[in-house]
């Protein structure tokens, strides 16, 4: 089968193929310590969700057992530094001790390096198997998120750049010549920006709030001029998101013509995240968003691949800090992704 971009509304063999769900229990096993937004809940409260929604004989989804990240593919997006410093702390790291900070917003306990990288090793086993034609496309549902991890450094609760390595990783593979990644989360994905900039093959859009932490917000557009960061006000009507996908985001991936497209699914940007009782640096109520919001941007990004990169996407669970809103979200995601 060749991977020659096909033409906006073509229709593909690929897509009667499932949806494959990339899931492991040990993603749980991190812990940043009592009190803390990101914590196994979250994951836990999604996969009960999906599990109950999708059950291992369903028609169009496929549940997959994620596997660990191998070194060399953490270090398509970070430095050798940075990860072996990770490994001297884990190393330091003893079964009961209390999790220490590695910046000021993300901790690392005994376990944690292995369980986070899941993240990774979902994402790049999900390009090998969407590649291999197994799947049409696919959701990762991991934790911590990976959109803030820079090259160097670990930022808000993100140590790795789950969904930029996984693009770079992508751009090894045969016939994938250029790349879309798009986030939706209510933070810039300032990470993932750092990461794939420098690559002239990826073109990326990060929607968030403007002001906002990381309070990194700029209009640069890269060496290349492929980095696109669009603010939205606090509170902004959904119209306005539903305009910067019709206007802006659509448009240039038409004429990029991706061949994967590459999503970073960050569901805070709902009405009712975080809830008040977290203890975050954001305020509740942040964005305006529903469920059917996330929907349809996600069903123009499906319509997207299907017409240009015969169904290629990943999404990369990113934020989401109301279990119960988080959960039906990802519900709801997924069921975008496999045409249900």
């Amino acid at each position: 089968m060749g991977f020659d971009n096909a033409r906006p509304g073509m229709k593909w063999s690929v897509m009667t193929l499932k949806t494959a769900i990339y899931a492991n229990d040990a993603g749980l096993v991190h812990f940043a310590g009592d009190g803390h937004p990101e914590n196994s809940k979250r994951l836990s409260s999604v996969l009960e969700a999906m599990r109950a929604a999708f059950p291992e004989n369903d028609q169009k989804i496929q549940w997959v057992q994620a596997r660990q990240a191998a070194d060399h593919e953490i270090l398509l997006g970070h430095s050798k530094t940075y990860l072996d410093d990770l490994k001297k702390k884990d190393r330091q790291l003893k079964p009961g001790d209390a999790p220490i900070s590695i910046d000021p917003d993300t901790r690392m306990s005994h376990g944690s390096l292995a369980s986070v990288s899941y993240g990774v090793g979902a994402a790049c086993q999900a390009v090998d198997d969407i590649m291999a034609g197994k799947y049409r496309n696919a959701f990762c549902v991991t934790r911590p998120p990976g959109h803030h991890a820079t090259k160097n450094s670990s930022l808000g609760f993100c140590f790795f750049g789950n969904l930029a390595i996984a693009a770079l990783y992508a751009l090894q593979k045969r016939g994938i010549r250029k790349i879309a990644v798009v986030d939706f989360d209510v933070h810039q994905g300032n990470g993932t920006e750092d990461i794939v900039k420098e690559n002239p093959n990826i073109l990326f859009f990060s929607i968030h709030q403007e002001p906002l932490w990381p309070y990194m917000h700029h209009e640069d557009k890269g060496p290349h001029g492929t980095i696109n960061n669009i603010a939205v006000p606090v509170t902004a009507d959904p119209a306005i998101y539903h305009e910067i996908f019709d206007k802006r985001v659509i448009p240039a991936l038409e004429k990029w013509k991706p061949d994967f497209i590459f999503v970073s699914a960050g569901f805070d940007a709902h009405r009712d995240d975080p809830p008040k009782e977290v203890l975050f640096n954001d305020a509740p109520g942040r964005q305006m968003l529903l469920e059917e919001d996330f929907d349809l941007m996600t069903k123009k990004l499906v319509t997207i691949a299907d017409g240009f990169c015969r169904g290629r996407l990943i999404s990369v669970l990113e934020g989401g800090y109301n279990p119960a809103v988080f959960a039906s979200c990802c519900v709801a995601h997924a069921k975008i992704l496999s045409g249900q």
